[in-house]
């Protein structure tokens, strides 16, 4: 049984992240978001069936331009990966507060 759904987009080259990982405690949160990406109904057939078969799964999505640069912007300051995420939920600590340099400052403040 899932314990928590991640959700990241990669850029065609298979390498780059793009925005955010986001945490989902269930899928259909999941499928909102793939909802959102105008998924096409085979690759979300497709979807189903790899979380049928293997507990997870990939699919390809064609993003607007302002879809892709609203994920873009949402990733800015949040370096943190799905499993990273998912530890500091477990220890309470999430969402994490977002990476700027006013909040590195404050925080390297703090340990001095």
């Amino acid at each position: 049984m899932q314990s928590g759904w991640s959700v990241h987009f990669i850029s065609p080259d298979g390498k780059t992240r793009i925005g955010p990982w986001l945490l989902h405690d269930s899928h259909d949160e999941v499928l909102k978001i793939l909802e959102w990406c105008d998924i096409t109904p085979e690759e979300l057939e497709e979807h189903h069936s790899a979380i049928r078969r293997w507990g997870c799964s990939s699919a390809v999505v064609w993003l607007t331009d302002p879809k892709l640069a609203a994920l873009i912007k949402r990733g800015e300051g949040w370096p943190w990966n799905g499993y990273e995420l998912r530890q500091m939920k477990e220890a309470g600590k999430y969402p994490p507060e977002r990476l700027t340099l006013a909040n590195v400052r404050r925080a390297t403040a703090k340990k001095a």
